[in-house]
């Protein structure tokens, strides 16, 4: 049998408390791995004591470390284009995988750009963990209001070649450039299993503890809409710069076709004031209804949550205000589930 050339690229910092399990987890994968490539930025505990222990007794470790930090972003890409892989896949430096994850991924992304995976969360210190078991959505329309992580995700290195210019100031994390890029050329696929644990722990650069209003429910949904309509106002100017990046970024992707055009028509409406933008958003909502939340579907239900969704979605972006204690705007609204539920009790 033939193996394709499989790079797992791993960014570490400050990670020694569990990078030695997920390191275990990684060598027992049973699609053969051609090399791990772990990038270290500016660690200041035992991490590269781990590392060097590791690349020691496996070769295809591959263990370089940054001459000075460069940030989430800029170490992920930088570590990706020195992959020498066919193949890429992410890795956290505290998650766990399945020992088949890699052998599942690579049987099922095809052709395609990308393959996503689902991700079950965990604790070990105590942090809340919540998940939600629906198939999620992977639609290029949900994408823009949501993300796929990277933990989750292995693709073809071709994709790096189609991104948007990285040095562009989007102020968006690594994975929504790969998942929106695979998703405007609709090459991308989900393997509905859970194939990694991924570790939930207050030290996380994406923790944040889970909200009970985003659980599915009428009272939920009720609750988010009066506060959307209150906060409407106050929440919409940032949202209008917030969308207005989005729509920068989706215009630097060669891509074209009907969907891309609604996706990049849907980001220029939500930056866009006034009520007759938020009408034209609203029919867009409608018409992309099935593929517009976190679970596809369709019905009557499906066609109100779609029409009311410019409005209630205000709630998932109240972080970015100013003085709050939620995740600045450069996260991807952190969330314990695979795909993260942006107004998910809409969903």
């Amino acid at each position: 049998m033939t193996y394709e050339k499989v790079s797992i690229v791993m960014c570490t910092f400050n990670g020694a408390k569990y990078v030695r399990q997920q390191l275990q987890t990684l060598l027992r994968q049973t699609y053969p791995i051609y090399e791990i490539l772990v990038q270290d930025d500016g660690s200041t505990d035992q991490t590269m004591h781990i590392l060097r222990e590791f690349a020691a007794k496996h070769p295809h470790i591959r263990l370089t470390a940054n001459n000075g930090p460069h940030g989430i972003n800029n170490n992920f890409f930088s570590a990706m284009r020195r992959a020498q892989g066919t193949y890429i896949a992410i890795s956290d430096q505290d998650d766990l995988w399945q020992p088949d994850k890699i052998e599942r991924q690579m049987a099922a992304i095809g052709d395609n750009l990308l393959c996503a995976c689902r991700s079950k969360p965990f604790s070990t210190d105590g942090s809340p963990v919540n998940y939600d078991p629906r198939r999620p959505n992977c639609h290029l329309i949900r994408l823009l209001y949501s993300s796929i992580p990277g933990h989750t995700m292995l693709f073809h290195r071709r994709l790096l070649d189609m991104l948007p210019d990285t040095d562009y100031d989007y102020k968006t994390y690594y994975d929504v450039f790969l998942s929106l890029t695979a998703a405007c050329h609709q090459s991308l696929v989900l393997v509905d299993e859970f194939l990694v644990l991924q570790r939930r722990h207050s030290e996380a650069a994406t923790y944040a503890e889970p909200d009970r209003r985003r659980s599915p429910s009428t009272a939920n949904g009720l609750y988010i809409l009066a506060w959307s309509l209150c906060h409407f106002a106050r929440v919409r100017p940032y949202m209008h710069a917030y969308f207005q990046r989005r729509l920068r970024l989706l215009q630097h992707i060669p891509a074209d076709g009907p969907l891309y055009r609604d996706a990049v028509a849907i980001a220029a409406l939500e930056g866009r004031r006034g009520l007759g933008s938020l009408l034209r958003l609203c029919r867009l909502h409608v018409r992309h209804r099935h593929h517009l939340f976190y679970a596809e579907g369709c019905g009557p239900v499906n066609f109100l949550r779609a029409a009311l969704y410019c409005v209630m979605q205000v709630y998932n972006y109240r972080y970015l205000l100013p003085n709050t204690h939620h995740p600045s705007p450069i996260t991807h609204h952190p969330s314990p589930n695979t795909m993260i539920p942006l107004g998910a009790a809409l969903d």
